[in-house]
């Protein structure tokens, strides 16, 4: 973390942290953006940045709000998108942005433009053990806490007050069917945070979207993974992209 140069953007009044990692060796002359998961932060994914910097790239990697050097105690979808438009329309464009979990769930929206109509269409889409609907995250989150269903309906409706969109809007794969990004999705299907059928969503927008299964990474080790950095250079730094390359078959799939 060090080695970064630090940065700021301003979301609802308050500093975002954006740490700038410069290539290790040669760059490739790529610049990325990469969005962290809920409740973690960029100094917890160093293993994908700094694979990403030994192969080239130039890395603006983002604490979101209330997380890592971000202050803060909140943070919600309509934060998280304004925060990646934010990064993009000060330092980008970028030639992918990538996120895991939460952060490629966001990701995908803000690739789209789902808060303002104003799509930021970067050229390659990278999304890691991401959820896709937020309708299943919200029953995910219900169930686990054992809310009832007056308690789950007042969940939704402040979703669709902070997006200012109904929560139908926010079924990340047909944005991705729609705009036809080239878009790599890597999941374990094993993940018990993020379902399987998350992946196979993506997978189900069209074939400029490749699958790869990475079986027994689960939810957190998947990011940092030697098989997701390799999985991820080799895709953006191709101009095409083989799925019966980089396609593993689940025994679930």
């Amino acid at each position: 973390m060090a080695q970064a140069r630090r940065e700021t953007v301003e979301i609802d009044g308050r500093p975002v942290a954006v740490h700038v990692f410069a290539p290790i060796g040669p760059g490739n002359g790529l610049r990325v953006m990469f969005t962290h998961g809920w409740g973690s932060r960029i100094a917890l994914t160093q293993g994908l940045v700094t694979g990403l910097r030994e192969t080239g790239f130039f890395v603006y990697a983002i604490d979101l709000p209330g997380h890592g050097d971000s202050p803060g105690a909140s943070l919600h979808a309509g934060s998280a998108i304004a925060t990646q438009a934010a990064v993009w329309h000060r330092f980008g464009p970028f030639d992918a942005m990538i996120g895991h979990s939460f952060g490629g769930y966001m990701t995908v929206l803000a690739a789209h433009g789902l808060l303002d109509g104003r799509p930021l269409s970067p050229p390659r889409l990278v999304v890691i053990a991401a959820p896709a609907d937020v309708r299943r995250v919200l029953a995910y989150f219900c169930r686990g806490l054992g809310l009832n269903r007056r308690v789950a309906a007042a969940l939704t409706a402040e979703v669709q007050r902070v997006t200012g969109r109904p929560v139908e809007a926010s079924f990340a794969p047909g944005y991705l069917a729609r705009s036809g990004i080239p878009t790599l999705v890597l999941h374990a299907s094993e993940d018990k945070e993020v379902g399987a059928e998350a992946a196979r969503a993506y997978a189900d927008a069209g074939p400029h979207v490749t699958l790869a299964w990475l079986d027994g990474l689960g939810h957190r080790r998947i990011v940092n993974s030697p098989e997701a950095i390799e999985a991820i250079t080799k895709f953006l730094r191709s101009s095409s992209v083989s799925a019966q390359m980089l396609h593993t078959v689940s025994p679930q799939s």
